[in-house]
């Protein structure tokens, strides 16, 4: 694979912001930018319970005029009154096609508020403005976990959507009943010939191993960043190598969508990225994003922006 020059020689540089969302705040979503606003969806978790407990929580989204101040969110999206995700809703990604912005998120129901499960699925909801209300497509999940034994049999979520090569792809982490560890989750695959699906599971599926993950278009193929720590010097998200503590986190790049190769490393955690217009799109470092920063494990989560730069010389 020929993997683009630039995205071996970046590095992270973070940015200081005003007012981005700091109250115990994660999941952030992608950035889109629409008529001289920026707009970024998060997850607001409740304060009265620990962070893998997702009842009660729910999406909303601020906005900014340059990407460094930030105006107050507002409710975009809240669990619904009935059904799969009455419970909780989070991790949103906002897709804008045809005039609609569409937004994928992670449902939990009642089994999950009161301890009976740990399953969890991913929903569709569009608006015909960024900052919303959204309303929900359908009563049912568009992608849900599989057969017990399978993958993926525990949960299915953090959804992206990308259209690549003439169709909608759709990532998402699966986790398995048997390893519900966050460090033991990969990255699946569907597809669909329009955004609202139907999608059909890719065969070859799990693709990749990650956690937390973003991916995007970039030139002929697509980024990644995966939460996952890994070995220094080894840099690959495939067989038995799991997350290290010590280990390193990596930008990734794949030409088909399916075959990632690591390229820099490249600290992240939650991230969500903003993709540039025009020919903007071939410099990576016009491109930008937020990720999740924590002063301890459960609370106190807030939202950071970084940027992409050229790595100094001095420091590799």
């Amino acid at each position: 694979m020929k993997l683009p020059k630039e995205l071996l020689e970046v590095e992270r540089k973070t940015v200081e912001t005003v007012n981005l969302p700091s109250d115990n705040n994660h999941d952030p979503s992608n950035i889109l930018y629409d008529q001289g606003t920026y707009y970024l969806w998060y997850t607001q978790h409740d304060n009265e319970r620990p962070y893998d407990h997702f009842a009660d929580c729910k999406i909303m989204c601020c906005t900014s005029k340059d990407g460094i101040h930030w105006e107050e969110g507002k409710d975009a999206l809240l669990p619904a009154e009935s059904g799969w995700d009455c419970a909780g809703v989070l991790t949103a990604n906002v897709i804008y096609d045809k005039g609609r912005f569409y937004m994928f998120y992670t449902g939990v129901g009642t089994d999950f508020a009161e301890g009976k499960t740990t399953r969890r699925c991913c929903g569709l909801a569009a608006a015909d403005t960024p900052d919303g209300p959204f309303e929900r497509l359908g009563n049912e999940p568009v992608l849900q976990w599989e057969e017990e034994g399978s993958w993926d049999d525990e949960a299915v979520d953090d959804i992206s959507a990308i259209f690549f090569q003439n169709r909608w792809l759709v990532y998402f982490k699966g986790s398995r009943l048997t390893e519900p560890d966050g460090d033991k989750t990969m990255l699946g695959l569907a597809w669909a010939d329009t955004i609202t699906g139907p999608y059909h599971r890719y065969e070859g599926n799990p693709v990749i191993r990650g956690h937390a993950f973003s991916i995007w278009p970039y030139k002929e193929g697509l980024c990644l960043l995966s939460g996952l720590k890994h070995r220094e010097g080894e840099g690959r998200i495939y067989g038995d190598n799991w997350n290290d503590p010590e280990g390193i986190q990596y930008l990734y790049y794949s030409e088909d969508g399916i075959h990632f190769e690591p390229c820099a490393p490249f600290p992240n955690r939650a991230s969500g990225i903003f993709i540039p217009e025009g020919e903007d799109q071939k410099d990576i470092t016009k491109y930008w994003g937020v990720s999740v920063a924590t002063a301890d494990a459960h609370k106190k989560r807030y939202i950071e922006r970084f940027d992409f730069i050229k790595k100094n010389p001095q420091t590799t």
